[in-house]
């Protein structure tokens, strides 16, 4: 452990209730946003309160902490605290960049019986119980410890050791085949290491609310403003089976605002197309749009084999 990592960890803050935290060694595009979600949701229905602590990335709030409102503007609370904000409605979403004083704020006001660090492998301010640090085949092949700005890694391999348990994304990849990549690259940590994937599974009409598993084969425009669009785009691939007639890509966190759904309904006129297809990230900061009909593709965790019972192991062992 390097000499800064010791002394902040040393200083960190301890909570009375339990914290798992949910991080990347990489920048962006990880699948960190879906696991928060998964694990909000699971400790919910399990009859926790969870609270989720995250900085809330271009969040504009009058005052900190700042506790989201399902409903409210996505330019208040930053777009991805919105979207966990509906995820659950016994979970709570709470920003602030100094996450001690939101979880102080939280234990006061929100009696949780767990929190969950959001993008917190790097924030070491806050003890953790469990440490989950999410991985890439790209973390895990060419950008193996490739530091920015040589790569796009936050930190050097050394960080690692912080490491509870390895969550790898798969990505669509074959998990057996990946295997051997991931036990080349961290068996020696001597952690667990979890497989799962980020997969969609049903459209939501922005409009009606209702959902269904396809558009009739119909010709679509794919939207997007995140870390990876090109994993959205294979994404749409593989649920539609068939491609957009284009991809509109904007840079992660764009506003999407008027000035976006205008060029957006000028594109699909353009194309003779009126189905619009965006990630639920991107659905939180557009409203229904005359003349188009505008589609969330949902997605979720999911887990092949024994791996959510393993996760699940070191969840229930921190908990208690």
């Amino acid at each position: 452990m390097h000499a800064r990592e010791e002394y902040l960890q040393k200083r960190a803050r301890s909570f009375p209730v339990p914290v798992i935290s949910a991080g990347n060694i990489s920048m962006g595009g990880t699948g960190k946003t879906p696991v928060c979600a998964y694990l909000l949701q699971k400790l919910a229905a399990s009859g926790h309160r969870p609270v989720i602590l995250t900085r809330g990335y271009k969040s504009d709030a009058p005052r900190y902490p700042h506790m989201v409102h399902p409903r409210e503007d996505p330019e208040v609370c930053g777009d991805e605290p919105l979207l966990l904000s509906r995820v659950s409605r016994k979970g709570r979403v709470v920003v602030d960049h100094r996450r001690t004083r939101s979880a102080s704020w939280a234990l006061k006001h929100l009696s949780p019986t767990v929190f969950i660090l959001d993008d917190a492998f790097q924030h070491l301010h806050i003890q953790r119980d469990l440490n989950l640090v999410i991985l890439t085949p790209g973390d895990l092949g060419q950008e193996w410890n490739r530091v920015f700005p040589a790569g796009m890694w936050r930190e050097g391999l050394h960080a690692l050791h912080r490491a509870d348990v390895f969550l790898v994304n798969i990505q669509g990849r074959d998990p057996d085949a990946l295997l051997k990549t991931a036990e080349k690259r961290l068996l020696h940590f001597r952690r667990r290491m979890v497989f799962f994937d980020v997969q969609p599974w049903q459209l939501i009409n922005l409009d009606s609310g209702g959902r269904t598993l396809h558009i009739q084969n119909r010709p679509y425009l794919l939207l997007s403003a995140v870390a990876a669009p090109e994993k959205i785009f294979s994404s749409a691939c593989k649920f539609f089976e068939y491609p957009p007639l284009k991809h509109m890509v904007y840079a992660d966190h764009h506003p999407l605002g008027t000035r976006t759904a205008e060029a957006v309904a000028r594109q699909a006129g353009k194309l003779g197309i009126k189905d619009v297809v965006c990630t639920a990230k991107d659905a939180v900061k557009l409203k229904p749009w005359p003349g188009l009909s505008i589609w969330v593709l949902e997605a979720r965790v999911v887990f092949s084999g024994r791996n959510e019972q393993k996760l699940w192991q070191s969840i229930n062992k921190c908990m208690k």
